[in-house]
């Protein structure tokens, strides 16, 4: 592992392999999840309709976004019925169900059946409401019970449905979560002409480990092997990276002559050419586009051949840091060749971020 001495001290080289190590250090990544959200709730929203009133729903497009609390707020419409979603620690979700799928839930319950005809528009009453619980209930259990054990597991866990409020303000009062998790339904009701359409939003939380898990995992592990401090601080930190195609260059003149709609020529193959940046530019990785599960999505190539071309691809200011281009470099006595692939640790004791420290020592 390449180290470099500036001001401060001692820092890791930005594109180290602890950057590389991080992204593929999930044991479970995206790819290996047998049921996406899209997907389970897609399941659950069929078989909730069925199970609660007998109803059949064809399922439709399912978008799942995420939204800051002010862009959440604006998609509460007053005319819907609006559900609390009640979790265990006291955080706050919504249902929202539109007027016409709150109204056949009704007319199933109390004729048996579903006008064919869209029915006139007329306000939920609380009874209304009340008839489309339920259905809700229901719903979060087979959301839950879908995405038993999956990586996105806890996202659905722990939630209870209340009764629906009567305004969209006293819904809005409720919350308080600075960032949520959407959901957006539709579907058409069998049997009729009418369109469904179901919101849901969940708070954003970060995974938690059952205390269960935690205590054996703390006994089978000994104090004598236990990890670096450091290595699992920098495994376990937050880093930001975007993926681009390609970067052009136009005239000031035309950037603010720019209007939406316009069409920007891009370079020939340019999604050959996409890679993976941090927000400094210093770390730069092939990947290949493509999408997972409906949505965007990039693949990080594996192989250390496709790594060391981006790398070797890129100026070496940019390579070193500009902060640190005229500084000298030290290396460890286990400096490896930027030419050369790494070594991997097949021993499972020892890490380059264990030389980091003894350098520090030093």
């Amino acid at each position: 592992m390449r180290v470099l001495f500036s001001v401060g001290g001692w820092a890791i080289k930005p594109n180290s392999d602890v950057l590389r190590r991080k992204l593929r250090s999930d044991k479970a990544g995206p790819e290996e999840q047998a049921t996406s959200p899209v997907k389970a709730a897609r399941m659950s929203l069929a078989r909730a309709a069925d199970q609660a009133f007998k109803l059949a729903l064809r399922v439709g497009s399912i978008r799942q976004s995420r939204l800051e609390l002010s862009d959440m707020v604006e998609q509460l419409d007053e005319n819907w019925a609006l559900f609390p979603l009640i979790h265990d620690d006291g955080s706050i979700g919504a249902m929202c169900i539109d007027p016409a799928t709150n109204t056949a839930f009704v007319e199933q319950q109390t004729l048996g059946r579903v006008n064919a005809a869209t029915s006139t528009s007329r306000k939920l009453t609380r009874t209304d409401k009340a008839l489309a619980l339920p259905f809700s209930d229901k719903f979060l259990r087979l959301f839950d019970k879908a995405l038993e054990g999956a990586p996105t597991g806890y996202w659905t866990r722990g939630y209870r449905t209340e009764d629906a409020v009567e305004t969209r303000h006293l819904m809005v009062l409720l919350l308080d979560a600075s960032e949520y998790r959407g959901f957006e339904m539709s579907s058409e009701i069998a049997g009729s002409d009418r369109k469904s359409l179901i919101r849901l939003f969940l708070p954003m939380k970060e995974p938690v480990q059952p205390k269960s898990l935690k205590s054996n995992k703390k006994d089978k592990e000994k104090p004598a092997k236990a990890r670096p401090k450091l290595r699992n601080a920098a495994l376990a930190a937050s880093v930001e990276v975007d993926a681009i195609m390609c970067k052009i260059t136009i005239p000031l003149t035309e950037l603010h002559g720019l209007k939406e709609g316009q069409l920007l020529p891009l370079p020939k193959n340019a999604a050959q050419s996409a890679k993976l940046q941090d927000k400094i530019g210093q770390t730069a990785l092939p990947v290949r586009l493509g999408q997972l599960h409906g949505m965007r999505a990039v693949r990080l190539a594996q192989s250390y051949a496709d790594v060391a071309s981006a790398q070797e691809a890129l100026p070496d200011t940019v390579a070193r840091g500009p902060d640190v281009a005229q500084k000298s470099t030290t290396s460890s006595p286990e400096e490896v060749s930027a030419d050369t692939p790494p070594e991997r640790n097949t021993s499972g004791s020892g890490d380059e971020l264990d030389d980091l420290l003894a350098i520090g020592k030093g």
